[in-house]
């Protein structure tokens, strides 16, 4: 309600006591709403986080194996996987990584399946490198295991050393098969398959087939 003096000046009346609290009880009830949707996002998202690494653990223990056909008319090879580690795992950005044709490097593949094994890894990646990348992809064989790792490497300016540089992914090859022609797993013809732990011809630990 406005009153109006001799001047013509109009004011307002100062809020009552009862109006004050009013605003403090509306107040004290919007910020204990706001608090409870506050906490109910943060439980959401915890619950979000959990449901993601689940997820992600799952579809991990899913990849466990590899095939490698050569088409048109093979072989084919197959292999466990272990040991992955992808490149945000290694503290690396993909934008590190680009587009030039990496070089190949194949080590220890003395035998006459390691052979085999080292032409159909290298056939993965062109014959021709854009070394101007300074990409590099190494397949190393040791005691059966192939272990995959993608570098690029780097000149020191002052002493001209070179350095490497991990980009990934990473991981590890065990090879379980080698089988004529294409994959076939009912009436495939097989040129080296393992049973159980130990190879069926194998009779040495120190006795190795790559």
């Amino acid at each position: 309600m406005r009153r109006s003096h001799s001047g013509g000046y109009n004011y307002e009346p100062l809020p009552t006591t009862s109006s004050h609290n009013a605003f403090e009880d509306e107040n004290e009830k919007m910020t204990e709403e706001l608090s409870t949707k506050i906490n109910a996002l943060k439980s959401l998202s915890i619950d979000i986080g959990t449901e993601v690494k689940y997820q992600e653990k799952v579809l991990r223990g899913m990849v466990y194996g590899m095939l490698i056909i050569h088409l048109p008319d093979g072989p084919t090879a197959y292999f466990k996987l272990s040991n992955v580690k992808i490149t945000p795992e290694l503290r690396r950005n993909h934008k590190e990584i680009t587009e030039h044709r990496p070089e190949v490097i194949l080590t220890n593949f003395t035998t006459r399946l390691g052979y085999t094994i080292g032409r159909m890894l290298g056939a993965l990646f062109h014959y021709e490198p854009e070394f101007k990348g300074r990409r590099v992809v190494t397949f190393h064989n040791q005691r059966d295991y192939i272990f995959f790792r993608h570098h690029r490497y780097e000149f020191n300016l002052k002493t001209g050393k070179p350095r490497l540089r991990e980009l990934g992914p990473r991981f590890t090859l065990k090879l379980k098969s080698l089988q004529h022609g294409t994959f076939d797993s009912k009436y495939g013809d097989y040129e080296w398959l393992i049973q159980g732990r130990r190879h069926e011809m194998e009779t040495s630990r120190r006795k190795f087939f790559l």
